[in-house]
C-alpha cells in the first residue's frame, strides 16, 4: 500500500495518496514514515492545517530532520507566491531613476549594462545569472569587469544627494571592517553604520547592515529592532524579512522566524538561505513537546492565535502574510486606474509583479536610499518608485519607443551571516541605548514625511489619483532647482541635451546618433579612446533608462525642445523624394534600373550615415547615380531611386544593403549634407502610349523580346547562369506597356546586355518606351551580327 501511495504522490495525485496513507495508518498502525508521507501529500494538496498536524505526529513517532520538510517548504512558497502574484498582476515593472533594481537603494558605483538599465556594481557582481533583473535581457556577466562606472550618473548622484553620498562612504568603511570579521572590527563596523544612519536615516540598507552586524555579535534584540525598521522603510524588499527572521531565530522566537522567512520567500523564491532557515524554524516548531494541559493551550490559541496559526488556518493567504505589500499594490492599482480614466489613456498591460535573484549568504548591502513618500491612506511609497506611475497622454506630443508604466522596483535578496562573536555584556549595553533612541527618532521622522510633502507640495496630498498622476512632486523635494544644471546632461559631441542617451562600456554617455557617426569613422570612444569594437558588433545601443527618465523628469521643457529639434530633422529626411521635384540623398557608384535588384556593400562613413538616416526616418530610399570622372559634375545627370528591402550588418559596422530600383530622375542641382551628396531632382515617367501607337509598340515589344531571348541562348553557359542567378529569368512582355517606367523586361535587358555605361545612361533618361525599344533593336542586331562572326 505504501508503494501505491508513493506512486500516486509521484504522479501528483495527492488526494489519492492521502486516502491511501490514512487507510494504511488505520489498518497497520501509525509510524513516522506514514505520517510524514501523509503530511507531504496534504501540504502539496494545499491542506496546510491537516498537514501541520500530521507533521507533528510524524515527529512524535520518530526522528524527522529539517531536510525532510522540503515538500512543506516548497508548497508554502508556491502558495504564497501565487497569491502575491495575483494581487500585483496589474502593476508593471518600472525602474527608478537613481535606484538599483537589486538592492532598491541609491545607486553606488553605477554600472549600465547593455540593455540600458543601471545597477550598483556590487549588486551585479553578486548576481551570477546572465539576465537583467528588470527586463530579462541577456547580459553576459563575464564582461562586467570591462564595464566602467557611468560617469554621468556618478556625477549627478554626487551633486544631488550629498547626504546619501556621505552615508554611502561611511557604509563602505563599515563594510570593510565587517569583512575582517574579528570582534573589534565588528564593533567598528557597528559605529560606522550608526554614523551613516544619523546622516541618512531613511536608508534601509544601512539598517539592514547594522541588523546583520548586531546578529553577528549575538545582539539579537537590537538586530530584530533594526530589521523591523528595514521592513517599515522598504516592505517590498525580501532581505528585510530575512534579517527579521534571522534575529527572531536567534532569540528562539521560531514562529515569528518562520513567518519572516516565508515573507522573504514570497517575494523571492530563490532565496536559498531563507529556505534553509525556514526548514530549521519549522523543525523547531513541529518538534516541540505537547503542552501539559492541551485543553488550556487550545483555548488560548483560539482566543489569541499567533500569526503563524492564523496563516495555517487561512492556507497562508498573501493578504495576511504581507499586508503592507498587498495593500500598497491594491492602492496603486486603484490610483493608476483613476489616473488613466482621467486622462483618457488606454495603454495598460498586466505583468508579473516581483521577479528577483537571491544571492550568496556572505555579503553586506552596498546601495543607499533616500526619503519615502507617504500616500494619503497611510501606505508608503519610495519617492523614486512613485516616479512616472503612468504616462500622461498630454505629457509630450512626441512619440516614444518605450512606455513608462507603473511598478514597484524589485531587487534580489542577499542575506548574510558569519559566525557570531561573543562580546562582553558592557559592549551590548553600550549599543542598546543608542539603537533605541535612533529607532524612535527615525519613526518620528518617517511619520512626518506626509506633513513635509503637504508643506512643500500642497496639491500632492489632495487625493490618491492626483498623487499618482504627479509623482514628480516627491522628487522635487529631494533635488532643489539650484542644484540642477542642464550642462551635466549635455552630449560631449554635439554639445546639446542628450537625445536617446546611450552609455558605452567605458562609462561615457552620448546621444545615440552622435555616437553612431563617430563609430562610422573609428571603433574607439570619442572621449577616452577605449576600444568599442565589441560594443559595435553587438549593435544593441539601448537607451539609458535612468538618464532618459532624469531628462523627462527634471528637465522636461528642455527635453521637449530637444525632441522637437530631432523631429524637425526627421521630417526633413522623410520629405525627401515625396514630391515631383525633391531633394534626395545620392549614392555615387554605378547605374541602377527600375525593378532591378541592386545589392550594395556600404563601408564609407558618409554612406553608413546616409543609410542609417534613411532607415531611421522610415523613408528607406535614396538615389544612385553613376560616377562621372571626366565631367565637372561628380555624378551623372540621370539616376534611379533605390528602395531598401533589407540591411545586414557586419561586426565592424560595414553592411550589405539589399535594394531594388524604383523611380527614375533627372538632376536639377547638386548639394551636400552630412558629408554625402544630395541633389534636387525631377522624377521622370514615360509618355502615355495612344491607341493608334499601341499596336505598333506591342508588335515591336514582342520582336525585341524574342531577339533578347535568342541573344541569351548565344551567351556561354557559365555567364548565362550568373546572369540568371543575379537578375533572375527574363520577364515576360507586358500586355499594358503604358506605365510610369514601362515593362520590366526592357530594364532587365538593359541591365544584362554588354553595353557602354554612357549608352545605358542615355537610355535611362529616355521618356518614351518606343524610343527605348528602337534603341534596343539596334543594340541586339549589332550583338547578334558580332556573335555570328
Amino acid at each position: 500500500m505504501v508503494d501505491l501511495a508513493k506512486e500516486a504522490f509521484s504522479t501528483n495525485n495527492f488526494g489519492l495518496a492521502v486516502d491511501i496513507y490514512e487507510r494504511t495508518i488505520r489498518e497497520n498502525g501509525p509510524t513516522s514514515e506514514l505520517f510524514l508521507g501523509l503530511a507531504d501529500s496534504l501540504a502539496l494538496g494545499g491542506n496546510f492545517a491537516k498537514a501541520f498536524q500530521s507533521y507533528k505526529f510524524a515527529y512524535r513517532y520518530g526522528k524527522v530532520t529539517p531536510e525532510k520538510l522540503k515538500h512543506l517548504v516548497a508548497s508554502l512558497i508556491k502558495s504564497v507566491k501565487q497569491d502575491l502574484d495575483h494581487v500585483g498582476s496589474q502593476i508593471k515593472k518600472k525602474t527608478c531613476l537613481f535606484t538599483c533594481g537589486y538592492c532598491l537603494g541609491l545607486l553606488a558605483d553605477p554600472v549600465t549594462v547593455p540593455c540600458g538599465h543601471t545597477f550598483c556594481r556590487h549588486c551585479l557582481e553578486k548576481d551570477k545569472s546572465n539576465y537583467c533583473e528588470l527586463c530579462g535581457s541577456v547580459n553576459y556577466r563575464g564582461k562586467l569587469k570591462h564595464l566602467n562606472s557611468n560617469f554621468v550618473l556618478t556625477n549627478l548622484i554626487d551633486k544631488w544627494f550629498p547626504n546619501e553620498w556621505k552615508a554611502a562612504r561611511l557604509k563602505k568603511d563599515g563594510n570593510e571592517f565587517f569583512a575582517k570579521g574579528s570582534k573589534g572590527n565588528l564593533i567598528h563596523a557597528l559605529t560606522m553604520y550608526t554614523e551613516a544612519i544619523e546622516v541618512s536615516p531613511n536608508d534601509h540598507l544601512l539598517w539592514s547592515n547594522r541588523s546583520h552586524t548586531h546578529a553577528s555579535l549575538d545582539q539579537f534584540e537590537d538586530a530584530l529592532a533594526d530589521a523591523e525598521m528595514v521592513i517599515k522603510l522598504k516592505p517590498q524588499w525580501p532581505k528585510g524579512y530575512f534579517r527579521k527572521g534571522f534575529a527572531a531565530y536567534g532569540l528562539g522566537k521560531y514562529e515569528d522566524a518562520a513567518v519572516a522567512f516565508l515573507q522573504c520567500l514570497a517575494l523571492d523564491q530563490k532565496a536559498t538561505s531563507a529556505k534553509d532557515y525556514l526548514s530549521k524554524a519549522l523543525d523547531k516548531i513541529l518538534s516541540a513537546l505537547p503542552p501539559d494541559d492541551p485543553k488550556t493551550e487550545a483555548l488560548q490559541q483560539r482566543s489569541n492565535p499567533t500569526l503563524l496559526q492564523k496563516l495555517v488556518e487561512n492556507n497562508f493567504s498573501g493578504q495576511l502574510l504581507l499586508p503592507d505589500i498587498t495593500n500598497t499594490l491594491q492602492d496603486l492599482t486603484r490610483a493608476v486606474k483613476d489616473a488613466i480614466s482621467n486622462t483618457g489613456s488606454t495603454s495598460y498591460e498586466p505583468v508579473p509583479l516581483l521577479e528577483s535573484k537571491y544571492k550568496e549568504h556572505s555579503s553586506i548591502d552596498k546601495g543607499t536610499e533616500s526619503n519615502k513618500l507617504k500616500l494619503p491612506d497611510g501606505s508608503s511609497l519610495d519617492h523614486l518608485e512613485s516616479h512616472h506611475l503612468f504616462n500622461s497622454a498630454t505629457s509630450s506630443p512626441l512619440p516614444r519607443k518605450r512606455s513608462r508604466n507603473p511598478s514597484l522596483t524589485q531587487s534580489p535578496l542577499s542575506p548574510t551571516h558569519s559566525s557570531p562573536q561573543k562580546l562582553s555584556k558592557s559592549v551590548i549595553d553600550m549599543n542598546a541605548s543608542s539603537n533605541k533612541a535612533q529607532l524612535a527618532s527615525v519613526e518620528s521622522s518617517a511619520s512626518s514625511n506626509k506633513t513635509l510633502l503637504d508643506s512643500v507640495e500642497p496639491s500632492a496630498s489632495n487625493n490618491k489619483t492626483q498623487l499618482a498622476s504627479d509623482p514628480m512632486s516627491a522628487d522635487k523635494i529631494l533635488v532643489k532647482p539650484k542644484e540642477r544644471n542642464v550642462e551635466d546632461l549635455e552630449c560631449g559631441l554635439c554639445y546639446r541635451l542628450f537625445y536617446q542617451p546611450v552609455t558605452t562600456p567605458c562609462g561615457h554617455t552620448f546621444c545615440r546618433k552622435c555616437l553612431d557617426r563617430c563609430l562610422d569613422h573609428t571603433v574607439t570612444c570619442p572621449m577616452c579612446k577605449g576600444n568599442l569594437a565589441e560594443y559595435l558588433a553587438e549593435r544593441r545601443q539601448a537607451v539609458n533608462i535612468a538618464i532618459e527618465g532624469i531628462l523627462e523628469t527634471y528637465f522636461k521643457e528642455e527635453y521637449l525642445e530637444r525632441c522637437r529639434m530631432n523631429d524637425e530633422e526627421m521630417v526633413e529626411l522623410i520629405r525627401m523624394g515625396s514630391g515631383q521635384q525633391s531633394d534626395i540623398p545620392v549614392f555615387v557608384c554605378t547605374l541602377s534600373f527600375p525593378t532591378i535588384s541592386c545589392p550594395l556593400h556600404i563601408f564609407e562613413p558618409r554612406y553608413r550615415l546616409m543609410i542609417r538616416q534613411c532607415m531611421e526616418s522610415g523613408n528607406r530610399q535614396f538615389g544612385m547615380c553613376m560616377h562621372m570622372p571626366d565631367s565637372d559634375s561628380e555624378f551623372s545627370d540621370f539616376g534611379c531611386m533605390l528602395e531598401i528591402r533589407d540591411v545586414q550588418y557586419f561586426p565592424d559596422g560595414r553592411s550589405v544593403v539589399d535594394t531594388v530600383g524604383g523611380r527614375r530622375f533627372k538632376v536639377l542641382s547638386r548639394g551636400k549634407r552630412d558629408g554625402y551628396n544630395t541633389a534636387r531632382v525631377e522624377f521622370l515617367s514615360d509618355k502615355p502610349i495612344t491607341g493608334e501607337e499601341m499596336s505598333v509598340v506591342n508588335a515591336l515589344q514582342l520582336e525585341i523580346h524574342s531577339a533578347v531571348q535568342y541573344w541569351l541562348t548565344t551567351v556561354p553557359s557559365f555567364r548565362r547562369n550568373r546572369i540568371i542567378q543575379h537578375f533572375g529569368e527574363l520577364p515576360e512582355p507586358d500586355t499594358n506597356p503604358s506605365t510610369v517606367n514601362g515593362p520590366n523586361w526592357a530594364w532587365w535587358a538593359l541591365a544584362v546586355l554588354p553595353l557602354d555605361p554612357r549608352v545605358q545612361l542615355t537610355m535611362l533618361g529616355m521618356c518614351s518606351f518606343q524610343d527605348r525599344l528602337l534603341a534596343l533593336k539596334k543594340i541586339i542586331e549589332y550583338l547578334n551580327r558580332r556573335s555570328c562572326h
